[in-house]
């Protein structure tokens, strides 16, 4: 098991890295003013998310992903297409979770460019057993979310798995 999240928390890593990249430099004022308020839309597109997930919502959660978008799996392949992030998605609808977004902490960092944000942060999943016990598991997770071109954010790359 340990072999399979080295190479996720790689890709999550070259994720933040080639964020971190794009952010050389002290920013003007306006690129500040700019990016404060993509980072309130990446937000709110966030929040709307996690209550797409949160209700088991398919279409509404798939609908937030870029065409080319990587769903990357604790466990498992990297969904590339839509038809894999759709069966991924099946794949956790079919869990006993009772709510995936409780307790949200996160930090949304902007690019310099304006055009792609990253959010990590962690939360907690509540999984219910047969007998209706429930266990609240904590998580971690990155979203890479890119800008379209009408203004929107959309999720380019994301991943989540168990906080150690």
């Amino acid at each position: 098991m340990l072999t399979t999240r080295i190479p996720l928390f790689g890709a999550g890593s070259v994720l933040l890295a080639l964020i971190a990249c794009t952010q050389g430099g002290a920013p003007s004022s306006a690129d500040s003013d700019s990016r404060s308020g993509d980072a309130a839309q990446v937000r709110a597109t966030a929040a709307k998310w996690e209550n797409a997930i949160g209700a088991r919502n398919l279409e509404a959660i798939l609908a937030f992903y870029t065409d080319d978008a990587w769903q990357l799996a604790e466990v498992g392949p990297i969904a590339r297409t839509p038809e894999e992030r759709r069966a991924f998605w099946n794949a956790v609808e079919s869990l006993p979770v009772a709510n995936d977004t409780v307790n949200v902490s996160d930090r949304i960092t902007m690019a310099r460019s304006g055009d792609l944000a990253v959010q990590y942060g962690e939360f907690r999943q509540i999984i219910s057993d047969k007998t209706g016990a429930s266990t609240s598991l904590p998580q971690k997770f990155i979203n890479t979310w890119r800008k379209q071109p009408d203004g929107s954010w959309r999720v380019v790359a994301s991943m989540s798995s168990v906080k150690n």
